[in-house]
């Protein structure tokens, strides 16, 4: 009886190819790219200047990439360079080197073709991963660039670095409105039964609060990435940092076709958030929101991202204006977070203060003079408490809003002027002028 060859069983694995990733060639194409996305990992500068790790995947990652994976083997030498002889080759260059000319399409000419392929090769733009406020390392990254949250134990950030004009603020959020003194108890009912379904639509509750909080301005927008600015931090080289343009639940600026266009191109990459440039312009009011299981580090996080990019955008409008008054210590830009979890609406000031460390940011035009931003508590407000306390909640929100509208204005107002001054003069008036300065000259010739 002939016997039959022994079949391989069909669930014995391939060997895996050479540079393969152990355990990721075998999964279906899908969950392959999913393990890939998750395998990806800061570049080696970014753990290399963060002044304290924390615990997570990726450093953890990082620390076997250092630590426990082998290095890669070396690639035998298939060139044959051991078996040539030195001196013939520099005389086989010597006499023009070997014959393309039988090649298929090759061209003799001056310019050698690898700088060409270099040339029309498109540059590369960095794939390392973006960190985002999602990430504790995000936080400590700010801190090293001198962008401080609340409570942060540093002197810099200290209660004695509050913004000089913090009381006024203050007095100025907790005046009466007409809006907020209309709200009924109904209302407040309302709200409370829409925070309880906005256990996991931020979004929703959110687009409540600014319902209830009066006048609806123009110049607010939901869920904008802000892809235009400049990076809060930027390396040695220049480059911008690995930190990710925030997605920012609401924000409120002003229309960009009421800033003269001078100043909205020269400092595009600082007060025009958005690549859709039709978008309000100069943020300076913002408000992040969390669902009930959200994190309310995180939202206090990107409030605070939020808000170090407006009141930098800020500062550089102001810079243009008149560099002198940079250094009043006053805030400009407001931040809000809302946790329908407690029902908590928090309102924070950033403001700028100079800084003596060269590695935090610089304005644009003075590059000598290096700033930090600091995030500082306003007020809180817990807002189903009791009628009485929605309302304040209420009346926090809206006078916020209109506080920081009317900065705005005024910055719009007074950097138009400046624009306007410097606008060259009439070609009528320059002719006459020139005209009687040739008279003077001939009267005394």
């Amino acid at each position: 009886m002939s016997s039959k060859p022994a079949e391989v069983p069909r669930y014995e694995k391939r060997e895996l190819e050479v540079g393969a990733t152990p355990g990721l060639t075998a999964l279906p194409t899908s969950k392959r790219q999913k393990l890939k996305h998750r395998q990806e990992n800061f570049p080696p500068s970014f753990w290399d200047n963060l002044s304290q790790l924390y615990l997570t995947t990726r450093s953890l990652r990082e620390f076997d990439r250092r630590t426990v994976w082998p290095s890669t083997p070396k690639q035998p030498d298939l060139t044959g360079a051991a078996q040539i002889d030195s001196n013939q080759l520099v005389q086989f260059a010597k006499e023009g080197g070997p014959d393309l000319k039988d090649l298929r399409g090759f061209q003799c000419s001056g310019i050698e073709q690898s700088d060409l392929d270099r040339e029309a090769m498109p540059k590369q733009k960095s794939t390392a991963p973006k960190t985002s406020a999602y990430d504790p390392q995000f936080e400590q990254h700010l801190i090293d660039h001198g962008c401080y949250p609340m409570y942060y134990p540093s002197a810099a950030a200290s209660f004695a670095a509050r913004p000089k004009n913090f009381a006024a603020i203050l007095a100025s959020l907790q005046k009466p409105t007409t809006s907020s003194s209309a709200l009924t108890e109904q209302q407040f009912h309302k709200f409370l039964d829409r925070n309880r379904v906005a256990a996991t639509e931020s979004e929703t509750m959110s687009g409540e609060i600014r319902n209830l909080a009066g006048e609806k301005h123009d110049s607010a927008r939901e869920n904008v990435l802000f892809n235009n600015l400049v990076g809060l931090i930027m390396d040695k080289k220049g480059e911008e940092s690995t930190l990710s343009g925030p997605r920012v639940d609401s924000y409120e600026g002003n229309s960009p076709t009421d800033l003269d266009a001078s100043i909205r191109e020269s400092l595009s990459a600082y007060i025009v958030p958005s690549s859709d440039t039709t978008r309000p312009c100069l943020p300076n009011f913002f408000l992040e929101a969390k669902g009930k299981k959200g994190d309310s580090d995180v939202v206090m996080r990107q409030a605070w991202h939020d808000g170090c990019l407006g009141a930098r955008g800020v500062h550089e409008l102001r810079a243009w204006i008149d560099p002198d008054t940079l250094e009043d210590n006053n805030a400009y830009t407001l931040a809000c977070t809302y946790e329908p979890g407690n029902a908590t609406l928090i309102v924070y000031t950033i403001h700028p203060h100079i800084s003596n460390n060269k590695n935090h940011r610089r304005i644009s035009s003075m590059p000598n003079r290096h700033y930090e931003y600091i995030m500082s508590q306003l007020d809180v407000v817990n807002m189903r408490k009791s009628p009485a306390s929605f309302i304040e909640g209420m009346r926090l929100y809206e006078n916020a809003r209109l506080w920081a509208k009317e900065q705005r204005d005024d910055l719009y107002a007074a950097a138009n002027l400046k624009a306007k001054s410097k606008e060259p003069a009439f070609a009528g008036s320059g002719s006459q002028e020139s005209s009687d300065e040739l008279g003077m000259d001939g009267a005394s010739g």
